[in-house]
């Protein structure tokens, strides 16, 4: 990255927030305009009276442009160049905010002494954040030495206790990582669904796809009594976890860091053949792999 590391993260978190918000905005106008009436694309009103603009339509093309906005940030991004942009179904709103949150982490600090925060309290000169408006935030550089790092991070591992992946236990996000239950990011987790319904779309041609059709069959036999609608979960989660472990491998293969085996291979007793290389992507793994 010849441009500054912090610049190109404030601009992408920036950008990212800006889609996020309008998309959001987007669906509340549509859905109060369909509660009264109104058709949501031209906002025709039920006594006649006619906006050709429509306000809606007004929002989507400032989607498209935060949109193409984040392509430009990520194009500082080898693992979008060289990777995200090839994967089918990964547009700049699911690879920006991928990004964002496998690079940068943002760190909430007080506005007057710098200090990071605690609960919205800043514990050096004891001022309450909360209800002050916009935070102020400490950009820094994230990293994650192992898969399970990643997945863990993401929401997609398991609870030791349940067996199962966690659910969000209602606490307060600024509590510190070591106390805090909620030790993933939500928003990871929903990137993932996001991912499963972005790749649900394809054909079975979809190699992602057909990864999860392969899986829901492979879990018919290990799960007969589960519902349809279970083994479907369970497939995808499992398509979500590989296309993550991809986006891991291919991030430390071009950002040269050292690449470490996967759990199943250095501690669960499997060989290097159960090892997927990443789709879609033209580098070492997958040549090795033909």
């Amino acid at each position: 990255m010849e441009k500054n590391w912090k610049e190109i993260a404030s601009e992408l978190n920036y950008s990212v927030k800006n889609y996020i918000g309008l998309t959001k905005m987007i669906v509340q106008m549509s859905n109060r305009a369909h509660a009264y009436g109104i058709d949501p694309a031209n906002e025709e009103l039920i006594h006649g009276k006619k906006d050709n603009k429509g306000r809606v339509q007004g929002l989507e093309s400032l989607k498209g442009m935060a949109s193409r906005r984040i392509e430009r940030v990520l194009g500082d991004f080898p693992i979008w160049t060289d990777w995200l942009v090839n994967v089918p179904g990964i547009g700049p709103a699911i690879g920006g905010q991928l990004v964002a949150l496998y690079y940068f982490k943002s760190v909430a600090v007080c506005s007057k002494c710098g200090a990071d925060l605690n609960e919205f309290s800043c514990p050096i000169c004891k001022v309450e954040a909360k209800g002050q408006g916009v935070l102020k935030f400490r950009t820094e550089m994230r990293t994650f030495p192992t898969i399970s790092s990643w997945w863990h991070f993401m929401g997609r591992h398991v609870d030791q206790a349940t067996g199962k992946m966690p659910k969000r236990i209602a606490k307060s996000k600024w509590q510190d990582e070591d106390e805090n239950p909620n030790d993933w990011s939500n928003v990871g987790r929903k990137i993932g669904y996001d991912i499963k319904e972005s790749f649900n779309k394809f054909a079975s041609s979809h190699k992602y796809k057909a990864y999860a059709e392969k899986r829901k069959q492979y879990r018919l036999s290990t799960h007969p009594d589960a519902t349809k609608g279970h083994r479907h979960n369970m497939a995808w989660n499992e398509t979500v976890k590989l296309f993550l472990a991809h986006f891991w491998q291919v991030a430390h293969i071009l950002d040269g860091l050292e690449m470490t085996q996967p759990w199943c291979v250095q501690h669960g007793g499997h060989d290097e053949s159960h090892i997927i290389a990443p789709y879609y992507f033209n580098g070492d793994l997958e040549e090795k792999a033909a």
